[in-house]
């Protein structure tokens, strides 16, 4: 006779394709199925609740982002294929669908790529065991594997969906201008520009215009283990209308003593890589690497700016200087980081220029090559 332990024996060999009829029989048997789907919807969620038959094990659930779409695929769990809609701002509907006996596929319809957390309730009393899958509002970008042995590039258009940025006429209701706009048109051409070099591989932080919360823009940077993380901007000064010109703003000294923060924040997501290795965030660490992102986004900045004045009116750019304010962009750990304001929404020269495809092409390229020198500054000592 088939007994139990005969039967996860063979289950942890994967060894279903020997099978008889009847082990098959008893394998439908023990294997938990899906009873019932259903959700709950607020602003800071999408809950999607499984209730299972039976238990399933984390290690046997493997996921993966496709376009819009959310997939896992759970080993040890059988399923009739079905189809739930919801009314929520980020998930459109859920599908399982029986890939074998034991094997099955949820797929989940997003409004656009989200952040997303999976657990399980163990069963009590007449509740059952519970698959849980939480997609929340902040954006997920799709891409953040690079090849090995090239530059990474992190490229973050400021703003965007509900936050405008700079916007003009100020005040209106509905403005003609916005910021928002504006640096993605020129991350966009900086990002083309790049990748005519075969040698880097190029992320942005958002590719059309959508939110994505400042720490989630920190974290990409983390993540892909950016060798340099450009944010693009453009100012607004209402008060100083006569104020015009490009800035690459780096952080300040003052403004480092407050990374260990950022640190820990980003920690909580995140692990420091390199070519061969990874590691958790700790105090040491955080020192070393605002260090080095101190010195390197200097670095980072002079070249930008000397590429710039090549190629704009010198005059127009006007160098670098310290950012005080609390931007957690340019702080990352361990990621040299800039800021470049690109001009003033607020001054009638720079607004026009900043409209024109023409001169966001002349900012692209300045940046890109800033870039590009940077990058080449690093090829003299070994790749980290």
């Amino acid at each position: 006779m088939f007994t139990r332990r005969q039967f996860l024996k063979v289950l942890s060999l994967g060894g279903f394709f020997s099978f008889s009829n009847v082990e098959l029989s008893f394998a439908k048997k023990y294997i938990p199925y899906v009873k019932r789907i259903r959700y709950s919807s607020s602003s800071k969620r999408t809950r999607i609740v499984f209730d299972l038959s039976g238990k399933v094990y984390k290690k046997y659930i493997s996921n993966y982002m496709k376009h819009n779409y959310l997939v896992f695929v759970v080993k040890g769990l059988r399923t009739d294929r079905k189809k739930v809609y919801f009314r929520s701002k980020y998930a459109k509907y859920v599908e399982v669908i029986p890939l074998t006996s034991t094997k099955t596929k949820i797929r989940i319809k997003l409004d656009s790529p989200r952040s997303y957390k999976i657990f399980a309730l163990k069963s009590r009393g007449k509740k059952s065991f519970r698959l849980v899958i939480d997609v929340f509002p902040d954006f997920m970008p799709l891409k953040l594997k690079t090849e090995l042995g090239k530059r990474v590039v992190v490229l973050d258009p400021g703003h965007g969906g509900k936050d405008p940025g700079a916007i003009w006429p100020i005040h209106w209701r509905h403005p003609k201008y916005k910021e928002k706009n504006i640096t993605l048109g020129i991350a966009k051409k900086v990002k083309k520009l790049l990748e005519k070099d075969s040698r880097i591989s190029v992320i942005m932080t958002r590719e059309r215009d959508v939110f994505v919360p400042l720490l989630k823009r920190a974290e990409i940077a983390a993540k892909s283990c950016a060798d340099a993380f450009v944010s693009i901007h453009a100012d607004s000064m209402p008060n100083h209308p006569r104020w015009r010109g490009v800035t690459v703003f780096k952080a300040s000294p003052t403004l480092f003593a407050k990374a260990t923060n950022t640190a820990e924040a980003i920690a909580k997501n995140v692990k420091i890589c390199s070519d061969t290795m990874c590691w958790s965030i700790t105090p040491v660490i955080v020192s070393l690497s605002s260090t080095v992102t101190f010195v390197e986004s200097r670095k980072l900045a002079e070249s930008i700016v000397k590429r710039l004045k090549a190629n704009d009116n010198e005059n127009i750019v006007k160098g670098i200087k310290d950012m005080k304010r609390n931007i957690l962009v340019i702080k990352t750990p361990g990621r040299p980081a800039v800021l470049v304001e690109t001009g003033f929404m607020t001054n009638r020269y720079d607004r026009k220029n900043l409209l024109k495809s023409s001169y966001q092409w002349k900012i692209a390229k300045g940046i890109a090559q800033g870039i590009k020198e940077y990058l080449r500054s690093l090829d003299k000592v070994a790749m980290y």
